[in-house]
C-alpha cells in the first residue's frame, strides 16, 4: 500500500506587498490560488488541504476547490509558520508525508509535484525539494519524522528555512534552464513580470 501523502497549500497571507489579496488575482479568468489548488488536485497527492487566513471569507466564495478541503488559521498574522503548523496538525495518523506548496507560486505542474514525490520516495531522505540555480525551495516534501522540527519553527518562516539550514536531509530535484521554474508572486512587479512572460 502506498504511503499516504497530503499536500498543504499555504495561502493565509495578507498580501501586504501586493496591496490586494493576491490569492484572487485573475489569471486566464480564474483566481491565482485556484490555479495552484487545481495543480495540487491533479497530482498524485492523496489529499489536498488549503490553509486560509486573511480575507478567507471572500476567497472561499470565489475559488473552486476541486477535491481540496480548506482550513482557516486564526493566527495567520503571526507568520507563515503558524499556517504550516496548523496544516500538519490537521493531518490524520495515516499520513506519512506532507508536501508544502506555496499558494502564490506559479509555474508548477502536476507532473513536477509527482516527480518530487517520486524522488522523495526513492531517495529515502527525510525531505525533498525543488532546486533552482543551486538554491532549494518549495514545493518541499517532508516525512513525518521531521514534522516535530518543522513545528518548532516560528515567525514568517515555513519549510524553506529548515531545508536550507539542513541540506543533508534534502533530496534535490534540480530544474535546468529549459524546465518549468516555480515563480513566487509577492509584489505588483512580480505579477507584471510573470504575466508578460506568458506566451500569447
Amino acid at each position: 500500500m502506498a504511503v499516504s501523502c497530503t499536500g498543504i497549500v499555504l495561502a493565509a497571507g495578507s498580501s501586504l506587498r501586493m496591496g490586494q489579496p493576491k490569492q484572487l488575482l485573475s489569471l486566464e479568468g480564474r483566481p491565482l490560488l485556484e490555479h495552484v489548488v487545481a495543480v495540487a488536485c491533479a497530482s498524485q497527492l492523496d489529499e489536498v488541504v488549503v490553509i486560509l487566513g486573511a480575507d478567507h471569507q471572500l476567497i472561499t466564495q470565489r475559488v473552486r476547490w476541486g477535491r481540496a478541503r480548506t482550513l482557516v488559521n486564526p493566527d495567520h498574522a503571526s507568520g507563515m509558520s503558524t499556517s504550516l503548523r496548523a496544516g500538519l496538525a490537521a493531518l490524520g495518523p495515516d499520513v506519512e508525508r506532507a508536501m508544502v506548496i506555496m499558494g502564490d507560486q506559479l509555474g508548477v505542474s502536476p507532473q513536477l509535484l509527482d516527480r518530487l514525490l517520486e524522488l522523495h520516495a526513492v531517495s529515502r531522505r527525510p525531505a525533498a525539494a525543488v532546486s533552482v540555480g543551486g538554491v532549494v525551495q518549495p514545493p518541499v516534501v517532508i516525512r513525518r519524522d521531521l514534522w516535530g522540527e518543522v513545528m518548532g519553527v516560528s515567525g514568517d518562516v515555513g519549510a524553506r528555512g529548515l531545508i536550507r539550514a539542513r541540506p543533508e536531509l534534502v533530496a534535490s530535484l534540480v530544474l535546468g534552464t529549459d524546465a518549468e521554474h516555480p515563480v513566487d508572486i509577492d509584489t505588483p512587479e512580480d505579477w507584471r513580470h510573470y504575466r508578460s512572460s506568458i506566451p500569447t
